[in-house]
């Protein structure tokens, strides 16, 4: 397992491995509802008119460089979840946490993954580490863990 993490991979160039094009740069990424693992890996355009990588199309992820199958990996964002992550309203970067019990944890600092299959391994907040298997959800306004 390669660990690696949302801050550290902001700016990471991504290219196509059949052709060498830039496909653009992790912007930011799409993690599903349940905050378990990265969907998609937001490069290019705002909002509607984003770019997206979905991670099945990402070949390797590495310390310099996102190596996706093919030229024709990039495409629009098409869904809700896609646009909102690319307008920046579902980030779990600077997201508050809140407990299953109603409680504020803290906000979010980092986020670290498997570079290899894209699942979520831990989150690192301004109050210290939460385990992954504590994580519940991530939505617009937080990513909430068991109490």
């Amino acid at each position: 397992m390669t660990k690696d993490s949302f801050e550290a991979a902001l700016g990471r160039p991504v290219v196509a491995a059949d052709t060498a094009e830039d496909l653009g740069i992790v912007k930011s990424f799409v993690v599903d509802q349940t905050g378990s693992r990265i969907v998609a890996i937001h490069v290019a355009g705002r909002g509607s008119n984003a770019e997206i990588v979905p991670w099945a199309s990402v070949r390797a992820f590495g310390a310099d460089a996102v190596v996706a199958e093919g030229a024709d990996a990039r495409e629009p964002a098409s869904s809700e979840r896609d646009v909102m992550a690319a307008k920046g309203q579902v980030d779990a970067i600077g997201s508050r946490v809140l407990t299953t019990a109603g409680f504020s944890s803290g906000e979010v600092q980092n986020i670290f993954f498997d570079a290899g299959t894209g699942a979520l391994t831990g989150v690192l907040t301004d109050e210290g580490e939460i385990d992954i298997g504590r994580v519940k959800s991530l939505g617009s306004y937080a990513l909430v863990v068991d109490a």
